[in-house]
Formats: structure tokens, C-alpha cells, sequence
């Protein structure tokens, strides 16, 4: 079934930049959803490989799909704000590029949205994956109905790309755009207070750790933490910005510690945790049907 008008439209939005690796598995767990009335809409931002053609390509044979491309460098949050924008669906859904959805994952988040029109944010749990599409284990994270901003503080939310929302949320709440690294943590701050954040007992991503383990980034993330604390020490509370200050530069003491003894896996594994044998097996094949499709 494509585009039943008894189903409510939904826009997936991907930005991607050099994701030739990854870029054509996760066009493919979006064609491979179970709810096919969406759009998927795949922002480029300036990428000098060849995955503006394999975007391309997917949009030649399916007219849900469309490529959006200037070949300018400008940045996650000023692409993410124009996906937004662009959305047409009633609801909006994040992914990444080097991410893979499963296959019930929009079913699920819509007719719980549906259900629940208090909501305006909707998170999944995820499936931790690594750079060769192996599992390496669940994200660990607790499920709420509602979360307060001490939440999001503490890092309880949800990871950003399994969350789908209200497209009208989204238009009206845009990222920073000066925060390349955080501009995810940065609106959630200044949002939950006056919004309605969720997140189900649902696994509805698989997620690319690897992307997450850059020296680099790392710092950068850290830099621009301290920016958006203060920023929002208004609503934070300066107490608690200090407290957290005083906690980052432990925590990126202890990652340049186990950056410098080769000792990075272990950080990873450390946020997740193992599956069952029969669960493992069971998103292992998910995996391979999106993985070992041939466009």
C-alpha cells in the first residue's frame, strides 16, 4: 500500500554529508516501513563523494523520495531547520544517515502520537550498532511519559534521531545554528518546559555508535556544552551550570584517558547492554534484509 489517503502523511528528514557508506541502507529501512504514507526528504549538505547520487538515484524510482542539494557546506542545525521547513506531513520523523530504521518504527510512533495528542516529541530506544553493521548490544535508558527538564539534564532523553514529532512543533522550535555538535541538547533545554516529551519501550533504531568515538568531536561537543549552559542559565540555574562544568571537565579527563590507551570499546560497550539470543538473532536478519539490498 503507498500513499493510502486514510493514512496521515509523514515526513522523514535526512541530512547527510560523505555518507556514501551508509546513505543507501538507511533510504532503504525507510522504503522497507511498514507505514507507507511518507515523504522522505534527503538534505545534502556539501558532500563530495557520491552520495548525492546514490540519494539521487533512490529518488528517480521513487517519487516520495527528494534531494535537496546547493553544494554548500553550512552546517547539521541550519540543514535540520530546513528539513523542517520543507516538511510537509503532519508529523516529522528524524534520522540520520548512517542510521537504520526498523521496519515498524513510523507504524509505531504515529498511532502512538494519535493516540496520545498531548505529545509533541516521541522517542524510541535504540539498537547500538557498529561501523560494519554488527549489534552491539540496547542502548540502556529509562521510558517515560512525560519528561521534566532535570531529565534532559541528566541525560535521560532520547537520542536524537529516533524521535518523531509534531511537524508544527518542529516549524515553530528551530535549532541553534551556531551549535554544530549540541544543537539537539541545546532545544531540548529550552523547550520541555513549555512541551510534552515521550519516549516508549520500543526499539525502533538501529543506531551507529561509531560515529560517536572522534577525539575531535568529543572536544568540540564539550566546548560547545559549556556555551549552551550558559546560555540557558536562566532556566538552568547557575548552580547547576557550575556543577555541570565541574562535571564535564571530569568526564573529558577520563574519555582523553581511554582515547590515549586504546581503550574506546570499552566506553561503548559500557552504554549498552547485551541481547538475548533469541532477540539478537531476530534484529540480526532485520538488519541483514536492509543491509544486503541490492538498488
Amino acid at each position: 500500500m503507498r500513499n493510502n489517503s486514510n493514512t496521515i502523511l509523514v515526513t522523514i528528514g535526512i541530512p547527510f554529508f560523505n555518507t556514501e557508506k551508509y546513505l543507501g541502507h538507511a533510504i532503504e529501512s525507510v522504503i522497507k516501513q511498514s507505514y507507507s504514507n511518507w515523504e522522505l526528504l534527503l538534505m545534502d549538505d556539501g558532500s563530495s563523494d557520491n552520495s548525492v547520487k546514490i540519494a539521487k538515484s533512490y529518488a528517480a524510482d521513487d517519487d516520495r523520495i527528494k534531494v535537496f542539494s546547493s553544494g554548500e557546506n553550512l552546517g547539521l542545525p541550519k540543514r535540520l531547520n530546513e528539513l523542517s521547513s520543507l516538511a510537509k506531513g503532519e508529523y516529522y520523523a528524524r534520522m540520520d544517515a548512517d542510521d537504520i530504521m526498523h521496519p515498524e518504527r513510523i507504524k509505531t510512533q504515529i498511532n502512538y502520537l494519535i493516540e496520545h495528542p498531548e505529545v509533541d516529541l516521541l522517542g524510541t530506544g535504540l539498537i547500538a550498532i557498529d561501523g560494519n553493521d554488527r549489534i552491539i548490544g540496547i542502548r540502556k535508558g529509562e521510558t517515560k511519559d512525560k519528561y521534566a527538564l532535570k531529565d534532559i539534564l541528566n541525560g535521560g532523553w532520547s537520542v536524537h534521531p529516533t524521535i518523531t514529532g509534531k511537524t508544527s512543533w518542529f516549524k515553530n522550535n528551530k535549532y541553534d545554528e551556531n551549535l554544530t555538535r549540541t544543537e539537539d541538547f541545546d532545544l531540548w533545554v529550552r523547550t520541555v518546559n513549555n512541551s510534552t516529551f515521550s519516549k516508549i519501550d520500543f526499539l525502533g533504531l538501529f543506531y551507529r555508535e561509531e560515529s560517536d568515538l572522534s577525539l575531535k568531536k568529543y572536544i568540540i561537543s564539550t566546548k560547545q556544552s559549556f556555551r549552551l549552559y550558559w546560555k540557558n542559565r536562566a532556566i538552568i540555574g547557575i548552580h547547576y551550570v557550575f556543577i555541570f562544568y565541574c562535571t564535564k571537565i571530569l568526564k573529558l579527563a577520563i574519555y582523553l584517558l581511554f582515547y590515549y590507551c586504546g581503550l574506546m570499546s570499552f566506553i561503548v560497550k559500557r552504554r549498552s547492554k547485551n541481547l538475548e539470543s533469541d532477540l539478537l538473532l531476530y534484529y540480526e536478519n532485520i538488519l541483514k534484509e536492509v543491509t544486503q539490498s541490492k538498488h
